[in-house]
């Protein structure tokens, strides 16, 4: 009884002080460093890996030509890489990348599409032609599947899986969709302007949604709802003065704010922080334009933009949170459909070959852009798990680094010690819920994230 109240007293202490301690991973959504289970790794869209990733680009494997869709990125999760190839989506093992299963799809009906896969609960999900899929986890068979009344269907926007929901575009049908995740039924749809392409970011209860329209007086529109309901929150309409500027990625949140790029079709584009609570502009500067998705860690900003034979130069970008203020810039890295990777201190971003194509991928410092590593392979929008790099180019997978699963459970940042950086992680998700297991935070594996997985962890503290 003393050793449990000993425990107990610690874990309340610790947890205090997670409310205080790296204010900058509040809100963010941070994605679990064994998974990287949807585009851009989590619900807040924020690009950010909790895993480590060793100093040098070495091959782990790359896989055969599965014709994996330029510009898209793998979903990783249960030991497996989840790849989207126009008309199919493909089962890889993440250990070896072997082939496991490949499911036929309606193939997407807007050329250059590039969805991306999302997994939750055993279940994988896609959109693809008119439908958005749901297939079983381990052999690829459809547990249901959901059809939208438009001409083509989801265009680059990617299923975001939250809350017991999955919430997607239609892309040309003007609507954004909440479907039941478990069942594929319509609980909500929401009209807006222009073309619903992003990928919706979800954050405490409400989701947050981009459109545009090519050729309007007025291109850019970012919406909130709750993501209950649909209900409209707030929009805001005011980040195209000249009718240039077109919101079609995907927005990231973080620190109470939402950030969103811009593609310009006739000069540069704008980044801009929004006000998670009321859509009023906190800051917007301009930059290389984009359809990437902002990556959020420590109070920065990481962007990649320009478009190969349209603008003059590629770049990768690092801003302030708070003010906008560019802290670094590395050329002839990135291009307009690379959303970086943020982990272990590194941003990850591929050397743009083409248009849609990578010709490699680049590890940066986080802190000042200087090369850390590079590879001549993959480069597409990178996905971070489990010590590795995974991307997509030449209609490959490449896995960059070593495999490294071997963590304990109570070692949540697997960083090889059991201390309060890993009691800060749980306190950040405490009182959140899922499946089993759902998230490393679960350290007990009861689909609640309590003061059960904080006495774990004090169990195992490292002295």
């Amino acid at each position: 009884m003393q050793m449990t109240r000993r425990y107990l007293v610690l874990t309340c202490l610790l947890l205090a002080m997670s409310l205080v301690l790296l204010p900058g991973l509040a809100g963010a959504g941070l994605s679990d460093g064994a998974g990287w289970p949807q585009f851009h790794g989590d619900a807040a869209n924020s690009g950010y890996s909790t895993s480590k990733v060793i100093n040098t680009a070495e091959l782990a494997w790359q896989s055969e030509d599965i014709k994996a869709t330029p510009s898209s990125s793998p979903a990783v999760a249960g030991g497996k890489v989840f790849v989207y190839a126009t008309d199919r989506l493909i089962c890889l093992k993440e250990d070896s990348g072997e082939k496991l299963w490949q499911k036929m799809l309606e193939p997407a009906q807007q050329g250059g599409a590039w969805q991306s896969p999302a997994y939750h609960g055993g279940k994988v999900f896609i959109g693809s032609g008119r439908n958005l899929y749901c297939l079983k986890e381990d052999d690829g068979i459809t547990l249901w599947q959901y059809t939208f009344p438009t001409a083509k269907g989801p265009c680059n926007g990617s299923p975001q899986v939250a809350g017991g929901k999955v919430f997607i575009g239609d892309w040309d049908g003007g609507y954004y969709y909440c479907v039941d995740e478990n069942t594929g039924a319509l609980k909500w749809k929401y009209k807006i302007s222009g073309y619903a392409q992003g990928t919706p970011a979800y954050v405490d209860g409400k989701v947050y949604l981009t459109s545009w329209e090519y050729g309007a007086a007025n291109n850019s529109h970012v919406y909130c709802l709750d993501a209950e309901t649909g209900a409209f929150q707030w929009s805001q309409d005011g980040l195209d003065d000249d009718g240039s500027q077109s919101t079609c990625g995907s927005p990231a949140v973080a620190e109470g704010k939402v950030f969103v790029t811009t593609y310009s079709f006739y000069g540069d584009g704008r980044m801009a922080a929004l006000n998670a609570g009321d859509g009023s502009v906190c800051w917007s500067v301009y930059t290389n334009r984009t359809d990437a998705t902002p990556a959020y860690f420590n109070g920065k900003i990481y962007i990649s933009g320009g478009c190969v034979g349209y603008s003059a130069k590629q770049t990768t970008s690092c801003y302030d949170i708070n003010t906008g203020k560019l802290l670094w810039e590395k050329g002839e890295l990135g291009n307009w459909t690379c959303s970086v990777a943020v982990a272990d201190g590194k941003v990850f971003v591929g050397k743009p070959g083409g248009f849609f194509d990578y010709a490699g991928t680049y590890a940066l410092n986080a802190d000042n852009g200087e090369v850390v590593w590079s590879s001549v392979y993959g480069g597409s929008s990178p996905a971070v798990a489990n010590g590795r790099v995974y991307t997509i180019n030449d209609g490959k997978v490449y896995a960059l680094g070593r495999y490294d699963p071997g963590y304990p459970a109570w070692d949540l940042n697997m960083d090889g010690k059991v201390d309060v950086l890993d009691m800060i992680l749980v306190g950040q998700k405490f009182g959140q819920a899922g499946s089993p297991g759902w998230i490393r935070e679960d350290v007990n594996k009861d689909g609640t994230i309590d003061v059960l997985d904080m006495i774990l962890i004090g169990q195992h503290w490292t002295m």
